[in-house]
């Protein structure tokens, strides 16, 4: 929620002159910007700004209604106002019109059952350390729900994959990736892109790989990481945004299976979010650690530093961990180690 304090709000908020309400409004904020999104009022504003009245005809709104959501989306920094007409702001052009790659609305059903169903059970897993749901049964019992999901990592792995890929250590002439739960294959995508001589595997469960778009060099190979053969003769092997939902014995477990999956010199890179490299900034530390709370409540799972996943790294057969921090792509950071 994209509240911007002056030193006068900020003041009255750190002095507790206000109530602390602002948690209860950071939910109210989430299912108005949902509302907005499936009400198709970004779309309507792609083309050129509009009016309150506009776009409750356009859309067949509530005059008054309307009226309150555009304030709400214009204070929250998601349209701007002038003069009675309202435009989009870069962030909700980029991520909620349905026609931008990183489109983030198809994944909206993601959130809010997520907030529904998971984190209700918050206090269970808080009390026991374990997860509050099965998430991945959760995923691949419910279609609709893995549409959604896939549909939200896919939308931010096509912002962050350019700048991953470059970064990610493939032979000249070809070889073979392996995409740990890899889904969508966005990553995967990308490298094939850059290599036109470069294989591809995506490694993961049935309901996510239905997402998973059609390339002649990219093969999706249905089963758990953790459980099923990984096959071997690898050259590269990609954990993308899957390190921080395992335990410390699932996550050291898989890393050696993966380095015995690689050829010598093989190459793994992990991208992740990282807790000893932060953005500096109270509010930085802040998500860290609601996202360090979402893994634990999920999946069982936690945030770890690079240090930590050095160290995971060294103790599964590889060598000399490299920490890298790909442009344009500053929430998912790479650890890149070879066998």
């Amino acid at each position: 929620m994209p509240l911007f304090f002056n030193a006068l709000e900020a003041t009255a908020h750190r002095l507790s002159l206000v109530p602390p309400m602002f948690d209860y409004f950071h939910t109210l904020g989430l299912h108005a910007l949902v509302a907005a999104a499936r009400m198709g009022i970004f779309d309507a504003l792609r083309e050129r700004p509009a009016t309150c009245a506009e776009l409750a005809t356009t859309l067949d709104l509530d005059p008054h209604a309307a009226d309150v959501l555009l304030r709400v989306l214009a204070g929250l920094g998601y349209l701007r106002g002038r003069g009675g007409r309202y435009r989009l702001t870069r962030a909700s052009r980029l991520w909620f019109t349905t026609d931008s790659p990183t489109s983030l609305v198809a994944g909206l059903e993601f959130w809010e059952r997520t907030a529904c169903v998971i984190w209700p059970r918050m206090e269970r897993a808080l009390r026991d350390g374990s997860p509050a749901t099965p998430f991945y049964d959760l995923l691949e019992n419910d279609p609709e729900l893995s549409r959604s999901f896939q549909a939200w990592t896919a939308a931010l792995a096509r912002r962050q994959a350019p700048a991953a890929a470059r970064a990610v250590p493939v032979p000249r002439g070809g070889g073979h990736v392996l995409d740990v739960g890899g889904g969508h294959g966005v990553f995967s995508l990308e490298l094939l892109r850059r290599h036109p001589l470069l294989r591809a595997t995506v490694l993961d469960l049935p309901g996510a790989l239905q997402s998973a778009a059609g390339h002649p060099r990219l093969t999706p190979r249905p089963g758990s990481f953790l459980d099923d053969d990984l096959g071997g003769g690898y050259d590269a092997v990609l954990l993308f945004n899957v390190l921080h939902g395992l335990g410390d014995q699932e996550a050291a477990t898989l890393l050696r299976r993966l380095a015995a999956a690689l050829n010598p010199g093989g190459a793994i890179v992990v991208g992740d979010q990282f807790g000893d490299s932060l953005m500096p900034g109270r509010s930085s530390r802040a998500l860290l650690h609601l996202l360090d709370l979402n893994y634990l409540v999920a999946t069982g799972g936690r945030v770890r530093g690079f240090a930590e996943v050095a160290q995971l790294l060294r103790e599964a057969g590889f060598r000399r961990p490299r920490h890298r921090r790909p442009l344009r792509s500053v929430t998912t950071e790479l650890a890149v180690a070879r066998t």
